[in-house]
Order: C-alpha cells, then sequence, then structure tokens
C-alpha cells in the first residue's frame, strides 16, 4: 500500500530495531533509522542485478518529490541507463568541459561501455572519434540538424551507408544523456528523417533468416549479451526467438496478455494478423524474463513500451534496427525471419508440421479441425516451445545438444 504524507511523518522507529523499510510500491520505500533519520531509497533491478539508489532525507525530499525523483530513475531504466551509473557520470562531467560534443560523447560512452560486450564497445568508440569527426569540437548546444545531416551524407560517401541508421541512433543516445544534464535543450537527432536524406539501400525481396545451428548460436549469444540499445529493445529483442511472433504482435504485447499463473501468453483476436486469439505457451526461460521485464515496465500498459510515452508501444523497426547494430545486415536476418527460423529447423527435427504451424498461427485445415488443434495441440506446442527454448540457450552456450520430439539428444 503506498504511504501518506502524514504516515511518513509519523514513522518511528521501534527500539529494538535498528531501522525498518516502509514501501510506497514501484521499488521505492523509506528507510526509518532508530537514530530517528528517515532515507529514502529505490529498489530496482539492472543487467539481472538488483541495486539501490538513494534519492535523499525526509523532510528535506518530501513524499511527492520522492515520488518524482523514482519515475525519473524508471524513465532511465527504460531508456537502457542505470540511475546510479548516470548520477556518477553526471559528477564526473561537472568537471569536463561539458560544452564540446566529443567530450559529452565519450563521457556517455564511459558510462555505457560496462554494458557491453569488448567489441561493441570498441565499434561505437570508433565511430564517435572516427565516423563523428567533424562534430567533436563544435559546441553541443550548436549543433542542429544540418549538422547531423552532413555528417549522415559524408558516411554514406565513405561506404558506410549500412552503418548510417546505428551512427544516428548513437548520436541521438548522447544527445539524450546531454539533455539529461542540460547541456543542450535540444535532440537534432531525433526525428531525422534518415530515409529522405540517404539513397534507399537495395530492397530486401524476402524476410532474412538464419537456419544453420552454429551460425544461429552466434546470433543468440550476440543478442543475449550485447547490451547496446534501450532496455525494451534489448529484451523485445531477446524474447522473439523464443515465442514465434512477428515483430507487430511482440511490440504490441500488453500485460494483460500475460498470464503467469497459466504460463500463457493470450493474444487477442484483434491483435492478430489472421484475427483469432492466439496462445503462445511460456517455456522456463520466456516465464523468467517477462517476471523481470515486469518489475521495469509494469507501470506502462505495454510489456515494451515507447521512449517517447509510457502508454504506447516500442516504435516500429527497432529489433531490425538492432540487428543491424550487432552486424547482421538485411540480408543475413530480419526480426520477422525468427519464424522462418525456428519453422526450418524444427521442421528438419521432425516435429508434428500442424504442431508448429499452429504455434506460428497459420491457418490450416477447415474452422472445425483448427479449434480442435487450438485445445488438443496445446500440450504438444509447451512442450515444443520449452524445447526450442532450451536449445537456443544449448547453441548459445556452444553445446552440443539437439531435439527431435522434445528428447534430447547429446552430440
Amino acid at each position: 500500500m503506498a504511504l501518506t504524507a502524514m504516515e511518513v511523518k509519523r514513522l518511528t522507529c521501534p527500539e529494538d530495531q535498528a531501522q525498518i523499510k516502509k514501501s510506497d510500491g514501484n521499488g521505492l520505500f523509506l528507510l526509518v533509522k532508530s537514530s530517528g533519520s528517515k532515507l529514502w531509497r529505490m529498489r530496482y533491478r539492472y543487467s539481472g542485478k538488483h541495486q539501490e539508489l538513494a534519492l535523499g532525507q525526509y523532510p528535506t525530499i518530501p513524499l511527492l518529490e520522492a515520488r518524482n525523483l523514482a519515475a525519473q530513475a524508471r524513465v532511465l531504466l527504460v531508456q537502457g541507463i542505470n540511475p546510479a551509473a548516470e548520477r556518477r557520470a553526471r559528477k564526473r562531467a561537472s568537471t569536463a568541459d561539458v560544452s564540446i560534443f566529443g567530450v559529452v560523447a565519450l563521457t556517455w560512452w564511459e558510462q555505457q561501455k560496462s554494458s557491453w560486450s569488448e567489441d561493441h564497445a570498441k565499434r561505437v568508440k570508433r565511430w564517435i572519434e572516427v565516423e563523428m569527426k567533424q562534430l567533436e569540437k563544435l559546441p553541443v548546444d550548436g549543433i542542429d540538424q544540418a549538422h547531423i545531416t552532413e555528417l549522415m551524407l559524408s558516411i554514406e560517401a565513405a561506404g558506410l551507408r549500412r552503418a548510417a541508421p546505428a551512427i544516428l541512433s548513437v548520436i541521438n543516445r548522447i544527445f539524450g544523456f546531454a539533455l539529461a544534464h542540460r547541456f543542450t535543450r535540444n535532440n537534432p537527432a531525433q526525428g531525422l528523417p534518415l530515409g529522405d536524406i540517404l539513397k534507399p539501400m537495395p530492397k530486401v525481396e524476402h524476410r532474412a533468416a538464419i537456419t544453420k545451428p552454429l551460425i544461429l548460436g552466434q546470433l543468440i549469444r550476440d543478442i543475449d549479451e550485447v547490451s547496446s540499445g534501450s532496455y525494451c529493445t534489448v529484451e523485445a529483442l531477446k524474447l522473439i526467438p523464443r515465442v514465434f511472433l512477428r515483430p507487430k504482435e511482440i511490440r504490441g504485447l500488453k500485460w494483460e496478455y500475460i498470464d503467469f499463473d497459466q504460463r500463457l501468453i493470450v493474444i487477442p483476436a484483434e491483435d492478430m494478423k489472421r484475427g483469432r486469439e492466439h496462445l503462445v505457451p511460456m517455456a522456463d526461460q520466456v516465464f523468467n524474463q517477462l517476471r523481470a521485464v515486469q518489475e521495469i515496465t509494469g507501470y506502462s500498459p505495454y510489456v515494451f513500451p515507447g521512449q517517447r510515452s509510457s502508454n504506447k508501444p516500442l516504435s516500429k523497426n527497432v529489433m531490425t534496427n538492432r540487428l543491424r547494430d550487432l552486424g547482421y545486415g538485411a540480408d543475413v536476418m530480419s526480426a520477422h525471419g525468427f519464424r522462418s527460423t525456428a519453422s526450418t529447423i524444427l521442421h528438419e527435427q521432425g516435429w508434428d508440421h500442424d504442431v508448429i504451424e499452429a504455434q506460428l498461427a497459420h491457418l490450416t485445415g477447415t474452422a472445425t479441425s483448427r479449434a480442435y488443434n487450438r485445445s488438443v495441440h496445446l500440450a504438444k506446442r509447451t512442450k515444443m516451445m520449452q524445447s526450442w527454448a532450451d536449445q537456443l540457450d544449448a547453441l548459445r552456450d556452444c553445446v552440443d545438444v539437439f531435439a527431435i520430439n522434445g528428447v534430447q539428444h547429446g552430440g
């Protein structure tokens, strides 16, 4: 139950205890000590670990202000930023010449690099020092969209057209950092129409998909272990290989669709391409992931809310853009391609065609048989989804394991 201002004012620590904690909800709590001091704390989860953030002392920080500070911290978490690390970076940056883009960019990079793989950290630093060099000595508050446009055109001219969206995404995050620290009042990278500035890339006539187990293992390893990008983008891309859903269905997932008691994702007909309610059995890995995500985005109706508004879903194409950021081109893998990957490999392993098609939400057979399959195949689908999740883990971890009809085999 949420605290009230009167309750906070009257709270005291029992004589036989050193301190007590009183929760206000959403991770915010008041630590009341035997000395009489009352300290605001926020407990949150970042990179799989529980952490605490100090928000100040009551009554200097009243209840309403503590809630506002906690809300600001949750916004940073949704953007993939650790609030505690952000505070430390702000203190370090306060002694630097923060008016220069190169300084701001490297300060942001220093804050983020611990959450990335070594290779990805090196790639982003190279983009800052090489590809963004023409912005390096400019005042961050003086950079406008014309500067960013010129930079994108120079990147295209250098033969790096495919990297342009990822580089623009990094610039966008750097300016997000600068805005948060009040180094600037605008973000010229936000909403920049890159598709209208650069020549279009060759059209991809098919949805590329990886079907070779060893390559798939490397892809899952990159997805699971490289944390570049916003929190929701990272978690959405982790989820999509394990649930057979389309990108639009992943982005539109709402917490009301998640039934943790039945271990099912129940998507209503109006949110499905074929206009039918669809059931997704949750493997253990999916169940655990969604529980962890709920601690971060449970305040929103959407499992993966957008960065601009918690009442809107994740932006279109963010998962595909993240694949590009990880180094998987349009001719190698697409976010939609995970459905083809699962279908191809599971068919090769001998899983029942109707079970696979039912889980892909494809229309097969008559209306009567489809209704029958929805209920009868659920047990088989549950078994298949757990087997598939286990296989992805095994491939990621380089364990020589494969499954045929749910039976694990070691190589």
